[in-house]
């Protein structure tokens, strides 16, 4: 069996379903489902957690989840439901474990809250995504501005880490309507802000738009603007920048995303989720559920328990990433971090690969003009209002790696 070592471990539970499906979405998601659909759902989400605990306690017995993260798809459409799972999941949670929930505001009801605060559920992340009208008609949401507001101050009562997503870059939004959002916001007292940039995914309506010549996106110097504004006003705010789109009151920092940004581990359960164990093979392994959540539904538990990693991961609904390497080790570990606060260990990124760091004539003009930042300790950190450009830069990052001669 191969012995794995965990640190933080966090869970993400994906729930396809929407009672709409929003035209700028590309997450796996259906609105085709009923109630006897959400329940063979939450049951297969329940089996294949036992299947996985029974792996971790093989490992390490004393190993505790430090964060659950239930994302869609929309999971405020199920509250009770999700009781089967929680009784699996209550033995293998650290204490304080942080578990995060993603709602809607037309969802938010003091029933509901009472549900999932019962269940063991200390964070809300609600999906707002503008208090504007003509964003959320854009954005094809079914809340107002006004119940949205509701949603927030009700779920703020009951919940004490209330997280609000908001989206910026839509068509017809200007730097005003962009600054109210945000006062609002911080009015209503939100303990964090997730803040996206519009993106045209995949084969999403809004991106077939575009692709037609319909709609065009907002220009990158726009996008500049309204993302340095953020910045600014929440920095007044006493907000921690944590990660290129999110801010955090002190203590409030999101501990599972947190997972995803520096390269620990995380098991993704659910049609289209994704799983990263660090300590897989020599530059980790990663892998994503088959985005058929009916196909997911349908798994029946195994007649005996797998006896090994290898053999879960062999099922036939999961795809392992293939042929990892050093290069894509290092790219990906830079990029991920490289747009956080913390930023990345370049000491360890070497150690690890046995990489020379040779910075290119680029990355030294960038230390020399102070967008580049490297501590004694070998911390790497990119200067704030260059996170929004972190791909360029982790590409020269990257290349300024060079393999050891051996």
């Amino acid at each position: 069996m191969k012995q794995v070592e965990l640190a933080s471990l966090g869970l993400y539970y994906h729930i396809p379903f929407c009672s709409r499906l929003c035209h700028y979405c590309d997450f796996v998601k259906t609105a085709l489902f009923d109630g006897e659909h959400k329940s063979l759902y939450v049951d297969a989400l329940k089996r294949r957690t036992e299947d996985w605990f029974s792996r971790w306690e093989e490992w390490d017995s004393d190993r505790k989840c430090t964060s659950v993260f239930f994302g869609g798809g929309t999971p405020s459409l199920l509250d009770q439901e999700y009781e089967p799972l929680f009784q699996t999941l209550a033995p293998h949670l650290e204490e304080g474990a942080e578990i995060s929930l993603e709602a809607n505001p037309e969802h938010i009801s003091r029933p509901r809250l009472d549900i999932w605060k019962s269940l063991g559920i200390n964070r809300l992340s609600l999906g707002v995504q503008s208090f504007q009208e003509a964003g959320l008609k854009f954005l094809t949401r079914e809340h107002s501005p006004s119940e949205a507001a509701v949603a927030v101050s009700l779920a703020r009562e009951l919940i004490a880490n209330v997280n609000i997503d908001l989206i910026y870059g839509w068509p017809g939004q200007t730097v005003s309507m962009w600054k109210d959002d945000l006062e609002r916001a911080l009015a209503l007292g939100a303990t964090h802000l997730s803040l996206y940039s519009l993106t045209y995914e995949g084969h999403t309506p809004i991106a077939r738009r575009v692709q037609r010549g319909v709609l065009s996106p907002a220009a990158d110097d726009a996008l500049v603007e309204l993302y340095e504004l953020a910045c600014e006003r929440m920095a007044r705010a006493g907000m921690i920048h944590e990660e290129v789109s999110n801010w955090a009151l002190p203590g409030f920092q999101s501990r599972h995303n947190s997972l995803y940004w520096h390269g620990s581990n995380y098991i993704g359960i659910g049609s289209g989720s994704h799983s990263y164990l660090n300590s897989l093979g020599p530059w980790g392994q990663r892998w994503k559920q088959n985005s058929s959540w009916r196909s997911f539904a349908a798994v029946k538990p195994e007649p005996r328990r797998p006896s090994c990693l290898d053999e879960l991961l062999g099922f036939s609904d999961y795809e392992l990433e293939e042929d990892r390497d050093a290069e894509a080790y290092i790219l990906e570990t830079i990029s991920s971090s490289l747009r956080t606060l913390r930023g990345v260990n370049l000491d360890a990124l070497c150690k690890k690969t046995g990489y020379i760091w040779k910075p290119r004539p680029s990355v030294v003009k960038a230390f020399e003009g102070q967008l580049l930042t490297l501590d004694a300790g070998g911390q790497l950190k990119l200067r704030e209002s260059e996170w929004f450009r972190e791909s360029a830069w982790a590409l020269e990052l990257s290349l300024s790696l060079e393999k050891g001669i051996s």
